[in-house]
This record gives structure tokens, C-alpha cells and sequence, in this order.
């Protein structure tokens, strides 16, 4: 497949994983499309800069949990972060700290920079969401 609709495929599994979550069923429900994702990644390195600018203009935005057309669930980043340990997930988790927390990691606890950080440890407690994680 080219690029282009590997780019489209990418967007679609996106989309598809973001109106999961907005008919509130749950990651529970969104874990399939979630690992469809992380695979497509894993199989075609040259999504790497596309999904990860994806990430960036999520985070970007004042409230990045939003799950409308162009945002990548918080979940879904959190859990790219976990499986494919990119250093440019923590890059960014830092400008947005800096952006929005002046740097102070403090404040930014309970935000999306702070969770992507945790997502990299092999003891991330939000594993337990995951069947796959499960057995």
C-alpha cells in the first residue's frame, strides 16, 4: 500500500477509535482499534512523523482530551507512548508543560504531559484497562 493511503488508513483507525469513546463505550470496547493502530505503526515506519504530528496538535490545544476530528485520544497516545516508547512523545509532553505550566511539572499532574510520561514505565497502572495486558 502507498503512503498516501496508509496516511488515510492511519486517520480512519483514528477517527473510528475517537467515536468509540465518544458513544461512551469505553476503552474496553476501543482496545482492538487501539492495537490495530499501534501495529499499523509498527509495520510502517513512515507513519512515525504523521502520528506523532497528530500527538503535537493534540497537545497543543488548551484541552487535549477532546475526541472530536483531528484530536488522538488521550488514551490511545498514552498507550502509543507505552507499546513504542518514542522519545518524541517525552519531547512533547515537555513543551506542552512548558507551554501551558510555565515548566512546572507540578502543576501539570493531572494533565495529559504528566500521563505521558508515566505511560513510559513498565509498571503504568493504567495497563490494567487492557485485556491484552490481562493474562
Amino acid at each position: 500500500m502507498d503512503v498516501e493511503s496508509l496516511r488515510k488508513l492511519l486517520v480512519i483507525l483514528i477517527d473510528n477509535a475517537s467515536r468509540i469513546l465518544r458513544a461512551q463505550f469505553g476503552v474496553d470496547r476501543a482496545e482492538t482499534t487501539f492495537f490495530d493502530i499501534i501495529e499499523l505503526l509498527r509495520e510502517e515506519p513512515a507513519l512515525r512523523h504523521d502520528f506523532l504530528a497528530l500527538v503535537e496538535n493534540t497537545l497543543e490545544r488548551h484541552d487535549p482530551s477532546g475526541l472530536g476530528q483531528g484530536y488522538v485520544p488521550r488514551e490511545l497516545t498514552e498507550l502509543a507512548v507505552h507499546e513504542l516508547r518514542w522519545p518524541e512523545f517525552q519531547k512533547l509532553a515537555e513543551a506542552r508543560i512548558q507551554r501551558v505550566f510555565g515548566g512546572d511539572a507540578a502543576l501539570a499532574i493531572s494533565d495529559v504531559a504528566s500521563s505521558i510520561s508515566e505511560a513510559y514505565r513498565n509498571d503504568w497502572e493504567d495497563r490494567e484497562f487492557y485485556r491484552r495486558y490481562g493474562a
